[in-house]
Parts: structure tokens; sequence; C-alpha cells
């Protein structure tokens, strides 16, 4: 004969399952809306562990001095806390260890102009082969935009794009990020996925940042961390 009380402690076992899972599901979700990823959570721990070695970034720069740069072109400034880019064309370099990768800007700021760009997977600068994501108010009304660029040059038009007519550009921080991740590219804006492309011209190289016209942008840190 079966017992009633191992009946009803089954069944307990079985909702305090289901309420852990309703729970950390809910986590995920707020955690992803606040941009948060589990891998950073994890990586927090670990650090405070002692055991963060797993999580090193690639390359992380705050800005305090341009010393891991590459000036390749423009007027690229730092006041020990921010960088700042513009006015003109501008581009600045520096070369990653990977083949695929995400890079995260913090507070990345448009002052004035038609916008910025973040290179990705560069090649033989300064007369470079690329690509590159551009938060580009200039670009028909305002759009995200991805661009393929050879020996230097920007090809037109660009090969993936999403218009954003109406969106509050300028004066704004931004956290910008652009995952290069095989033949498929994404980028992010303050945590949202905003543009997925992809192109297979290019497997590896360095990242950058971009000004041009009249663009005046800064930005806080840059960090570039393997893709999870």
């Amino acid at each position: 004969m079966k017992s009633k009380y191992l009946d009803s402690k089954g069944q307990s076992l079985a909702e305090y399952s289901l309420l852990i899972a309703l729970l950390l599901a809910a986590c995920m979700l707020i955690l992803a809306a606040l941009g948060i990823s589990i891998w950073d959570i994890y990586c927090i721990v670990a650090r405070g562990l002692g055991f963060g070695g797993s999580c090193a970034h690639y390359f992380y720069d705050d800005f305090a001095d341009l010393d891991a740069w590459d000036i390749a072109w423009g007027d690229w400034t730092t006041d020990g806390e921010q960088m700042c880019g513009g006015p003109g064309e501008g581009r600045i370099f520096t070369e990653i260890p990977a083949d695929d990768y995400a890079v995260t800007i913090n507070s990345a700021t448009l002052r004035q102009g038609n916008g910025y760009g973040v290179y990705f997977r560069v090649t033989d600068t300064p007369r470079f082969d690329g690509y590159s994501f551009q938060y580009d108010p200039g670009y028909r009304g305002g759009a995200f935009i991805f661009r393929k660029w050879v020996n230097g040059r920007e090809l037109w038009p660009p090969f993936a794009q999403t218009r954003a007519r109406g969106y509050d550009w300028w004066e704004t921080p931004r956290d910008i990020k652009v995952v290069a991740d095989g033949n498929t590219f994404t980028a992010s804006v303050d945590g949202q996925p905003i543009l997925t492309a992809s192109d297979d011209t290019y497997s590896e190289g360095g990242i950058g940042l971009r000004t041009w016209d009249r663009t005046v942008a800064c930005f806080d840190s840059i960090s570039v961390d393997a893709v999870r």
C-alpha cells in the first residue's frame, strides 16, 4: 500500500523545484533587462573568491592615458577619466589577440555631430581592412549600421542597417556592445540588441573607434572579452 505521506512529500519536492525554477527564471529576466549576464555574475563572485583568472579581459582601458592606442588620424584626448575624439575625422586602434570577441563601451556620449563608430576585426592599419558598427544620426535621418572597410575606405552601402528616426542621439550616455562571433555580428545599445548581420570576409583583427565631420564623442571605458 502506497503511503499518503510519501505522495505528499513527493508532491512538495516537485512544488519546491518548480518554485525555485520560476524564481531563477525571474532573476534571469531581471538581470537581462539590466544588461547583466549570468557570466558577469559568475565573474563577480569568482573574483571575490580569488578565482577570477578565467574572467580576465582580452583588453581593458579606463582611458587614464592613451598609451595602449595607435592614433592613426584626428584629435583624441583624455582628462584621465574619459577619452574624447573630434571634431572631425578621427581613427584610433589597438590590437586584440582573439578572433571572436565582444567589445563593450561604457558611457559613450555623442556631444555633437553625425555619429561615431566602433571598429572590429581590423588589420593592416592605418590603411586598414575590417568592419565598423556606427551610431549614426546623420545616416538617412538616423540609423544604426554595419559597414565593411577595404584599404581604409568604407564600402557603400552599409551591409546592414536599422533606421531610428526620432531617437535621442545626443548628450545621452549609451552603453554600446558589439559581438563578433564567427561570421555573425550583433550590436546592442543599453543592453538591448538592435542590429544583427553576417559577413565572412574578415575573421580576425583588432578594434578601434571613429569620429567624422563635426563629431565630438566621449567614452568612459572599453573592454574586450570572450564571447559567452
